[in-house]
C-alpha cells in the first residue's frame, strides 16, 4: 500500500515598512523572514512565491529581490530578480509585484532576509511574504 506524504505550505511576513527604497540595495531596508522550523538544522525547504506590496511608487516601474542568508547581504540564495510592479487600480501610486521562486535548498539557520532595488525613483515596501513547504 502507497503512502501519503502530504507537505503543509508555510509563509513568513514581514509587514516593517521600509521606506524610499531606491535605486541599490541598502542593508538597512531589508526584509527579515523567519522559517518555522522544528527543532534541529539543517533542513530542506522548497521555497515558492515572494509577494511583495508598496506603497509611494515613484517613477518606478521594476524592483529587483536578491535573498540571502546573511543579513548583509552577501550570501545570496537566490540573485538578482526583476518584476514589474503592478499598479493598483484605485491607487496608482500602490503597487504589487509577485515571484515564482521554485527553489530547493537545506537551510541551515533561520531567517532569510530580502534585499530590494528598483531601476528608478523609489517606493515604500509595505509587505513582503515567502511561502515555502518541507
Amino acid at each position: 500500500m502507497a503512502t501519503l506524504i502530504k507537505s503543509m505550505i508555510k509563509k513568513s511576513v514581514d509587514s516593517t515598512q521600509k521606506t524610499s527604497v531606491s535605486t541599490s540595495y541598502d542593508a538597512s531596508k531589508k526584509a527579515s523572514l523567519a522559517l518555522q522550523m522544528p527543532s534541529g538544522f539543517p533542513l530542506n525547504f522548497h521555497l515558492e512565491g515572494l509577494y511583495i506590496q508598496m506603497s509611494s511608487v515613484s517613477s518606478a516601474t521594476e524592483i529587483t529581490i536578491k535573498i540571502c542568508t546573511d543579513a548583509a547581504g552577501d550570501q545570496a540564495i537566490v540573485t538578482g530578480t526583476t518584476s514589474t510592479i503592478e499598479a493598483g487600480v484605485t491607487t496608482a501610486t500602490d503597487g504589487s509585484a509577485v515571484y515564482k521562486i521554485d527553489l530547493d535548498y537545506i537551510f541551515e539557520a533561520s531567517p532569510v532576509y530580502v534585499f530590494f532595488k528598483v531601476e528608478a525613483g523609489s517606493v515604500s515596501v509595505d509587505s513582503v511574504e515567502l511561502t515555502y513547504h518541507e
